[in-house]
């Protein structure tokens, strides 16, 4: 199960793009670098806008590294556990849904706001901006709402809201409490309902699926 470190992790680097461009306009508004002699050299070989769409797109390709690196640090050894049951336990997935798009609404808003409605060559408005991501980021963290987090998609998983048990379908007809909404994070791009899972539990009703699947009897 993971502790608030891990969020802090997770929301930090998804955020690390947006922290990255403000940064880097807040330098360039500021002229900062312009008069060194490299700079001055760069000037002559290419235009600015060329240099600004370079600048974005090493930060995009550095940040999806990072996205990757970190879902392979969060998610290590989990796949072989599961398979091998050292950890979790068989479940049978009901029912099972993307997320929709309202779903990533805060986050995109978030990430959006700032590089269209901020000047970032203030340093008040960049500290202001930065401190409303930590704020962003503790909300995230202390609801342990890390469900629409891109660092999952981004890093080849899969998101889904699902109904599961870990019982069989008599023992839900008799007490259908038993039934759980959850949140699944898994490589699977789509699940058969005929068979059964490994699961592990991530933070409150987010669970990790992969690995050991066995054929559902009940079906």
């Amino acid at each position: 199960m993971w502790g608030k470190r891990e969020q802090v992790l997770l929301w930090t680097t998804a955020y690390l793009p947006l922290i990255l461009i403000m940064v880097y306009r807040f330098v360039d508004s500021n002229d900062y670098f312009k008069k060194t002699e490299w700079a001055l050299r760069l000037a002559k070989l290419m235009d600015k806008t060329v240099f600004d769409l370079i600048v974005v797109a090493a930060i995009v390709a550095v940040s999806l590294c990072v996205y990757r690196l970190v879902a392979v640090w969060l998610f290590a050894g989990y796949d072989r556990q599961l398979q091998n049951k050292e950890i979790g336990k068989t479940v049978s997935v009901r029912k099972y849904e993307r997320l929709s798009v309202n779903d990533y609404s805060f986050f995109l808003l978030t990430l959006l706001l700032p590089l269209i409605s901020i000047d970032q060559a203030s340093a008040i408005n960049l500290m202001v901006t930065l401190a409303i991501i930590v704020i962003v980021i503790a909300i995230y963290v202390r609801t342990d709402f890390i469900s629409v987090c891109p660092v999952f998609f981004v890093s080849g998983r899969q998101v889904y809201k699902a109904i599961a048990s870990d019982q069989s379908k008599e023992a839900e007809a008799a007490d259908p409490s038993v039934r759980k909404d959850v949140i699944i994070i898994t490589r699977e791009r789509s699940l058969d309902l005929n068979y059964k899972f490994r699961t592990v539990k991530l933070v409150n009703n987010i669970y990790y699926l992969a690995g050991h699947r066995q054929e559902d009897q009940e079906h």
